[in-house]
This record gives C-alpha cells, sequence and structure tokens, in this order.
C-alpha cells in the first residue's frame, strides 16, 4: 500500500482509495523508503504505453545485441536533443539547468553535474525508461548517453570528448562521463 499523506489517497495493488488525512499522515511514517520508490517505478509511464514498451524492447533484445541496442538507443537519444535544442548557454551550471527544463516539461527525471578535473559526472535521477521497457535494460540508458552527447556537442564540446555510459549504480539513476577519448 502507497499513501499519499496530504491527500488522503492511498493506493493498494491495482484499487486507489481514501482514508482521512490523519490516517493517511499515520501511516506513510511507517513506509519504507523501497515500497515508495516502487510505486514511484510502477507509475512511471502511462499504463497504456507500458505493454506496448515491454514488447518493445522483448523484440529488440531478440533481434540485435546489447551493442548494437545501445548504439540504436544512442542515435535515438540524439534525434531527441536535435528536436529539443538547447538555448545559448555559456556556464555548465547553465547547461544543467537547460537540459533539466527539458526533461521536467516530460516528467523525464532530472540530471546533475560534477564537474572534476578530467572530467564531467552526469547523473539522471528518475527516468521512466525502467518502468517503459519492463525492468533493468542496460542498453535503454544509450538514450541518454545520445541524448547528453549531442547536446554538449550543441553547447560546444571540444572534439576529443565523448559522453559515455558509466556503470550502473542504481536502477533509478543513470551515470554518464564526459571525458577526453583516445
Amino acid at each position: 500500500m502507497v499513501v499519499l499523506p496530504d491527500s488522503g489517497i492511498f493506493w493498494h495493488g491495482n484499487c486507489i482509495a481514501s482514508m482521512s488525512a490523519a490516517d493517511a499522515r499515520s501511516y506513510a511514517k511507517k513506509m519504507s523508503a523501497s515500497e515508495l520508490l516502487g510505486y514511484y517505478r510502477a507509475h512511471a509511464c502511462p499504463l497504456q504505453w507500458r505493454g506496448f514498451l515491454c514488447a518493445l524492447g522483448d523484440e529488440f533484445e531478440d533481434a540485435l545485441s546489447d551493442a548494437e541496442l545501445t548504439l540504436l538507443m544512442s542515435r535515438i537519444g540524439g534525434r531527441f536533443a536535435q528536436a529539443h535544442p538547447l538555448p545559448d548557454v555559456d556556464t555548465l551550471d547553465a547547461l544543467q539547468a537547460a537540459l533539466n527544463a527539458i526533461w521536467n516539461a516530460r516528467n523525464w527525471g532530472y540530471v546533475v553535474f560534477e564537474e572534476l578535473p578530467d572530467r564531467v559526472l552526469i547523473r539522471h535521477g528518475a527516468s521512466p525508461l525502467a518502468s517503459a521497457l519492463g525492468g533493468e535494460r542496460i542498453w535503454a540508458a544509450g538514450f541518454l548517453e545520445g541524448a547528453y552527447r549531442e547536446w554538449f556537442r550543441a553547447a560546444g564540446m571540444l572534439a576529443g570528448l565523448d559522453v559515455r555510459m558509466a556503470a550502473p549504480q542504481s536502477a533509478d539513476v543513470a551515470d554518464f562521463v564526459l571525458s577526453r577519448v583516445s
């Protein structure tokens, strides 16, 4: 059961019901973080799309290798970025804000950049990809990799730099690194 404390609305299985706001707040205090995350994951993709997208993901996996799927998703992400151009930005903070405006308008989570001396870490949280495609399909993050690569290019990324997917740390966060490539 998941409770939205201030609304008095709760969800149990496939049923949405209501309870008093005081009861909802009391119940919410007893909930674990994993229960809340499970609820949000389950609702990150509208139900009318989930079956179709899961079947699409299954078909992709039957026809293509993980490397081919990652490349395909990266190309799709690049097209998405081209269709959603950035305003002029001149700092990494401004780029992060512009990208978060794009993601927020589509309910696609958020990005945080961390600038280090030899690289920029890119962490994208709360993407609906896992929910939409049915589980942890590492290749799906290729979409985000391609989008960030294209946006960094549009923002003036120097030749010899690239955005690459990093090892996944969580189902809820996709990590990428912008760094020099050889």
